[in-house]
């Protein structure tokens, strides 16, 4: 074992995966294992599956798996590498760093040192500027909201932040590289000037970003940081740290449109409340806050813009399996004015009377027909069928228009939806046919079979490698794994360290499985029928090589042909 396995073994034999798992998520025993709602899709049944003998987890709900890390990963969004770090933390392990690694963690770390640093700067920088401080009095905020956000000020000089990044040590590239400087004709000047300054913290609460605004009618109005290795805008929403708790807490999430919006409300008591970073909502979005609710409400500005925005913002966040309430501003209102010009307990009765969205589209002076349709679009991407059903029923009783023609109407949405996947389907199989290596088959059961005894039976292995080879698997993935174990990877929590995605989901649901009561006997049956598959595979093979004789009167060719097809014939 080599000594970077060494380590991860280290970590799983320190950390409970039902323990790591339950800080997440609820789980109850089941048996030997325990179970629970899934956080990687939406359901109501309990489908989520933890092994604590074997350190696994599999759904068999939508067919994710794998072990701490990979749960850690996928549940955070983060990279392997990140979640192997908390672990060790967690379980007290010393990580040796590759180089790549090593790079990687040095040039996040000056990044997350430079916005630190830069952060303390527009801080210093705000208590001493009277026009910044007046404009975050007139607009309500106060000093511990301030604090709470950690709001800054960037002065209105070119270079203010880049000389005192400079005179701390900081190489120009690397200040560059993190956003806070431009390359201009005479030079490098800071990006932010005579703006105040929003600090954009990760769920982790580690600062990655800044954005900033005006405090006049300059353009743009917002100005964030560029994208870095550590930054992607349509993976972060504005608050989200101080947010996630009060949002499992209350048991929703409220999405406004911007910086101010979301201080607003946390000063108002309202603390579960986040916003998109100047963008559209985006699935990463409905994916990250899957990890906290399932519900969610949507603030919008009653304008036209608003409105397509929120139409927008209701589709991605139902396809993420979100249940979606829209909350409309009165006109010429916006979170951040209502609660300042009317207090909290108007927004909160609005709040509580937040609309569905039959009832959000049926608010519109449209002709019925036309609000049906929009409804009946979006309604397909609700994963739940019983969810769309609902929605189904809402409309007719909303509309007044009967069940039937609705149900109906969305069949055949719902239709042209497929179709319009089918073309893709096509597509995709056209590109597979043209590289064989992605190629997606059903997994014939003599394979799973095989893979199941090596991990059950791990002292047949021997036996099993002596009369089976990889070219007898056909399908991709129990290839790939028949592969990974006969080059030595016996022990599972090995070999899932080994594993892509697919490989993973696979193997955990593998692990989940009854023992065989008959070993012996199964191995002979998926012998025979390997053997079996494989003959008439060559038999296949020969027929079409005995047309070809045939049609080129190549003799001698068709008579070895026939003897060779004899032969398999005898076996």
């Amino acid at each position: 074992m080599s000594s970077y396995n060494s380590t991860l073994e280290e970590i799983k034999s320190r950390l409970d995966i039902v323990d790591v798992i339950s800080e997440y998520i609820p789980l109850k025993k089941a048996g030997q294992n325990w179970r629970g709602l899934c956080p990687f899709h939406s359901e109501k049944t309990p489908s989520f599956m933890v092994s604590p003998t074997k350190q696994i987890y599999h759904c068999f709900g939508c067919g994710s798996g794998g072990n701490i890390f990979t749960f850690l990963t996928k549940y955070e969004n983060l990279s392997f590498n990140e979640s192997l770090n908390i672990l060790a933390k967690k379980a007290g392990v010393m990580l040796q760093k590759s180089r790549k690694d090593t790079v990687f963690v040095e040039e996040k770390g000056v990044l997350l040192n430079l916005y630190r640093d830069s952060c303390i700067f527009y801080q210093e920088n705000l208590k001493q500027n009277l026009k910044a401080k007046n404009y975050l009095k007139e607009r309500g905020i106060n000093e511990e909201a301030q604090k709470l956000f950690s709001l800054g000020y960037a002065p209105d000089k070119w270079d203010a932040l880049f000389s005192k990044l400079k005179n701390k040590g900081y190489k120009i590239e690397a200040i560059k590289k993190a956003g806070l400087i431009i390359q201009g004709a005479k030079g490098c000047y800071d990006t932010f000037r005579d703006r105040i300054i929003f600090p954009i913290f990760n769920t982790m609460g580690e600062l990655i970003a800044f954005g900033g605004r005006v405090m006049d009618d300059s353009m743009p109005k917002y100005l964030n940081s560029p994208e870095t290795p550590i930054f992607n805008k349509s993976r972060v929403l504005y608050g989200i740290n101080l947010a996630k708790d009060s949002i499992k807490k209350n048991g929703f999430v409220i999405f406004v449109e911007g910086y101010i919006d979301v201080i607003t409300t946390h000063m108002h008591g309202f603390p579960n409340t986040v916003a998109p970073l100047g963008t559209a909502l985006t699935k990463e979005h409905g994916k990250l806050i899957k990890r906290f609710t399932d519900d969610a409400v949507l603030v919008f500005d009653g304008d036209a813009p608003g409105i397509k925005a929120a139409k927008n913002g209701i589709g991605i966040l139902l396809e993420s399996g979100l249940n979606v309430k829209v909350l409309p501003m009165p006109e010429g209102e916006d979170p951040d004015s209502l609660l300042r010009n009317k207090g909290k307990g108007v927004f909160a009765n609005l709040s509580e009377k937040a609309l569905s969205i039959v009832d959000f589209f049926g608010m519109q002076k449209k002709d019925k027909h036309l609000i049906a349709h929009e409804v009946l679009e979006i309604i397909p991407k609700i994963p739940d069928n019983v969810l769309q059903g609902y929605y189904a029923k809402l409309l007719s009783e909303k509309l007044k228009i009967d069940e039937i023609f609705i149900r109906d109407e969305l069949r055949k949405i719902k239709k042209a939806h497929q179709l319009r996947g089918s073309r893709t389907a096509r597509a995709d199989s056209q590109r597979y046919a043209e590289n064989p290596d992605v190629r997606t088959a059903p997994r014939p059961m003599g394979e799973i079979y095989i893979l199941q005894l090596i991990i059950q039976f791990p002292e047949k292995a021997e036996k099993i490698f002596e009369s089976i080879s990889e070219g007898d698997f056909e399908n991709r993935i129990t290839k790939s794994v028949f592969k990974k174990m006969k080059s030595g990877l016996i022990d599972y929590n090995i070999l899932i360290s080994e594993c892509d995605e697919e490989e993973k989901n696979f193997l955990t649901e593998l692990l989940f499985k009854t023992a065989f009561e008959d070993p012996e006997k199964v191995f002979e049956d998926c012998l025979k029928r390997l053997k079996s598959k494989k003959r008439r595979m060559l038999l296949y093979e020969l027929q079409d090589k005995i047309k070809k004789a045939e049609s080129e009167r190549n003799n001698s060719l068709l008579n070895a042909l026939l003897v060779e097809k004899q032969k398999l014939l005898k076996l």
